[in-house]
């Protein structure tokens, strides 16, 4: 009798602990919510005491195996009815209160509910439990061979194989040297061109070796391959592992001549692949990531070798893309090519806008390449009063211009065959940096001058600007008073100068010039080159040459003067000693 009444005492104070007691007169709502608030302390103490590092993949819970350091909470109705957070020991054991310890060693989080079920229904069998992993563990691995950074890394178990060798092929500009910074950024620049050359073609391209043929070796002494390409396109982790404790990740290095599959045509990723034994038809259907809008889905023919003989197989899909009939194996050099359809004939209406001084702004219908800006502004009923046609523009966004830059590597290949000087090259750079989108149009020599030459054609989407007559110059630079001055028809610079107080000190006045409005050109001032209202005047100082430059250069000026002085008696020497004979 007294040990059954210890008994009771133990359970009882076993009990009370694992419930949270609600006191008379308390809110069980408010039990509830300290409940949470103390397990959402208990799950943020967790979390922080481990390295914040970035998420990489979605974890699988039938492909995820439990190790030592992975944060879980577990719930298990009715007794347990909130979440515990559980930490998994170094011998993989979890503790569960009240029921003691279970081994989860080798099991995926799938595996290791249902043996926890197990467990518990021995005791129970009306017990449910639930495992939710909160935070994976961290483990260290090595990642060795084509990669930038080969090392060894403490990553999650979250990290699939391949996000793991992305995270050593991360660029971190801040703590690697410029120089590999520099040859990083060629490669990649080199990828993108060719990448930019194969998808506008839509013939596939060869993907990296490794893509499909990593190596990993395990801890328990088993080496496995890893096909990234076929775990992404099906969607199965089987192909591609999460990272283990002590795994050794070997990235192989690119070589020639190993034999490939490859599908192109109008398929959103036209690749060539490494070939494996076992591949099938529906596999390299799916390593094109679905069909283009322009694909001909009755058009699409396999090409396989048998016997040395080249062999085209037509080959039929469903609606969904899926494979219908025999799913051939592939063998070596195995190519899909899927047909586009006739593209309809452009039909497009073109239109421009036209806005600014005249007198019915708006968009009017052309026909592209043949109507003329004459033509346009005409039907726009004309210029207004206050037009000024100097300053007057076409604007043209051409999506296929040759002339923009994107990376240094366009600026290297516009310059490598030039005959231009290296010191051009600033002066070209500059130029290819800041394109004008204008069409070359001169509205005031169209109009006032009627030289035709300037009556262009007109492209979709062009824009006509016609500004407001600005009344005023600009003078700055090397001026008593620079400023805005009001502009006076057929003036030339020297009048603009005077009109802002003259030339001050230091003004190097053949150096002056007229910055066009219209398109920020430089012209030389002359006595026939008149100021537009809008243009720019310009005064620079004299250029600030340093003393020591200065005396070089005199320097030279004197070494010069002294040859040719030295020159001259030579040959006077020479004229007197002829002379004497």
């Amino acid at each position: 009798m007294k040990y059954f009444i210890m008994l009771l005492l133990v359970l009882s104070f076993t009990f009370n602990n694992a419930i949270p007691q609600v006191t008379k007169g308390e809110n069980p709502f408010d039990t509830e919510t300290k409940l949470q608030d103390n397990l959402s302390k208990s799950l943020g103490d967790q979390l922080t005491s481990q390295e914040l590092i970035p998420t990489g993949n979605v974890v699988d819970p039938n492909y995820y195996y439990i190790g030592p350091g992975d944060v879980f909470s577990l719930t298990v109705t009715p007794i347990l009815p909130y979440p515990i957070v559980a930490t998994i020991s170094p011998s993989t054991i979890l503790t569960i209160p009240r029921f003691g310890d279970i081994s989860l060693n080798g099991l995926t989080i799938v595996q290791a509910q249902d043996s926890i079920q197990k467990f518990l229904q021995t005791r129970n069998k009306d017990l449910k439990c639930v495992l939710s992993l909160v935070k994976p563990r961290m483990c260290l691995v090595t990642i060795k061979g084509n990669v930038i950074f080969p090392n060894i890394y403490s990553i999650p178990a979250s990290y699939q194989i391949s996000t793991a060798i992305n995270y050593a092929n991360k660029v971190n500009p801040d703590k690697i040297p410029g120089n590999e910074v520099t040859a990083i950024t060629k490669y990649n620049e080199q990828v993108r061109e060719r990448e930019k050359l194969f998808i506008s073609s839509k013939i596939a391209p060869n993907a990296n070796y490794y893509s499909r043929n990593v190596l990993v070796l395990n801890n328990n002494g088993n080496a496995s391959n890893v096909d990234i390409e076929k775990s992404k396109v099906l969607n199965n982790p089987q192909f591609n592992p999460y990272v283990k404790e002590g795994d050794e990740i070997i990235v192989p290095f690119e070589f020639n001549d190993f034999p490939t599959i490859s599908i192109s045509g109008e398929i959103n990723r036209p690749i060539t692949l490494p070939y494996h034994t076992g591949d099938k038809t529906s596999l390299l259907l799916k390593f094109g990531y679905g069909f283009t809008t322009n694909a001909d889905l009755n058009n699409i023919k396999l090409y396989i070798i048998e016997d040395n003989q080249q062999k085209e197989i037509p080959i039929s899909i469903d609606n969904s893309g899926n494979l219908i009939g025999q799913d051939y194996d592939l063998t070596p050099g195995s190519v899909i090519v899927v047909g586009s359809k006739a593209l309809p004939q452009n039909t497009q209406i073109s239109t421009v806008a036209v806005y600014g001084e005249v007198h019915k702004p708006g968009i009017y219908v052309i026909t592209e390449d043949k109507t003329r800006i004459k033509d346009v502004i005409s039907e726009a009923g004309g210029f207004t009063q206050n037009a000024h046609l100097p300053l007057s523009k076409i604007y043209r966004f051409d999506k296929n211009a040759q002339f923009t830059m994107d990376t240094k590597r366009d600026f290297n290949e516009s310059f490598q065959y030039s005959n231009l000087t290296l010191e051009d090259t600033t002066r070209f750079l500059i130029d290819m940096e800041y394109p004008k989108n204008y069409v070359s149009c001169d509205f005031d020599k169209l109009y006032n001058e009627n030289n035709e030459n300037f009556n262009v054609t007109l492209k979709n989407g062009d824009i006509v600007f016609i500004p407001k007559h600005p009344n005023q110059v600009y003078v700055y630079g090397q001026v008593k008073n620079p400023g805005y001055v009001e502009y006076v028809p057929n003036k030339t610079l020297e009048y603009y100068v005077q009109k802002a107080g003259g030339y001050s000190d230091g003004a190097e006045i053949k150096r002056s010039r007229i910055i066009r409005g219209r398109n920020l050109i430089w012209d030389k001032p002359d006595d026939n080159v008149f100021v537009n209202a809008g243009d720019q005047v310009y005064i620079p100082r004299y250029q600030d040459i340093p003393v020591w430059l200065e005396i070089q250069k005199y320097g030279t000026y004197a070494a010069i003067v002294g040859t040719i002085g030295s020159i001259i008696n030579l040959l006077y020497s020479i004229y007197l000693t002829q002379t004497r004979k």
